[in-house]
């Protein structure tokens, strides 16, 4: 496991903190998914991102690895220049084309793409963007509650009504995507929504190893009862516990004040 942690602070107004944690878990011999924070030391913004990789021969890890390096950086180096929205979408956009080209250029790559879901925060207004199924959570004092829909075949059924989410939790094909950066046709095209974090919210970003095994319910009281650091500590060792049959993920953002 490996693990980050950071602050951003703005001195009698607001303060967040983000510590993410990363695990090959008990199943898998690589780490395919890739995470990254980063604080507002001056550059005006802050930042979380999780990718999930897929592909053979590493291809995944290559790919996941690619599309944080490409997304954060053209955020920093155009974060003046464009508008939240419009930002996200082209770093999106520009991270799939990256990895597309990365693969077209070795056949042993063929394949390979990756998730992504990440929060970007300018104080207390975060826009979260995601292309397939990595997700974000909103936990409060209530509950743990999803705020991206995953680009899945499955979610796409259940929203148009045809099966139910009981009877998505154990469909054949709820692992497939509809949606990623690089492979397939969606180009990496994200999801965007924008809003508010109240002092005491948290916002979870994580992949699939971790909200495929971890009810809602158990990461709410992970969550609302540690710090930062000890939280995502402690949800990756609770999908560990529960299997740990994929690569685990957990990013929290936690407002303070």
């Amino acid at each position: 496991m490996y693990k980050l942690f950071k602050r951003t602070f703005y001195p009698g107004h607001f303060e967040v903190q983000m510590s993410g944690a990363c695990d090959t878990g008990m199943s898998r011999e690589h780490n395919e998914d890739a995470i990254s924070i980063q604080e507002d030391d001056g550059r005006g913004y802050y930042l979380a991102v999780v990718c999930d990789g897929m592909g053979g021969h590493n291809a995944g890890e290559l790919a996941s690895a690619l599309a944080v390096e490409r997304i954060t950086a053209y955020i920093d180096g155009n974060f003046r220049k464009q508008g939240p929205r419009e930002l996200l979408y082209h770093a999106f956009l520009l991270a799939s084309t990256a990895i597309t080209e990365f693969s077209a250029k070795s056949p042993d790559t063929e394949g390979m793409g990756c998730t992504c879901v990440m929060v970007m925060g300018i104080r207390d207004k975060m826009w979260v963007a995601h292309s397939g199924d990595s997700r974000a959570y909103l936990v409060d004092k209530k509950a743990a509650t999803p705020i991206t829909l995953d680009h899945t075949m499955v979610q796409e059924l259940v929203s148009k009504g045809v099966i139910t989410k009981e009877q998505a939790a154990v469909h054949p094909y709820r692992g497939r995507i509809s949606r990623c950066l690089g492979h397939g046709r969606s180009k990496g095209v994200p999801d965007i929504n924008a809003g508010i974090i109240e002092a005491g919210d948290n916002i979870l970003l994580c992949s699939d190893g971790l909200s495929d095994v971890v009810p809602n319910e158990e990461m709410h009281s992970i969550i609302t009862q540690h710090p930062p650091q000890e939280a995502t500590r402690r949800l990756v060792n609770a999908a560990n516990r529960h299997g740990g049959p994929d690569n685990i993920s957990a990013v929290l953002l936690r407002r303070v004040i």
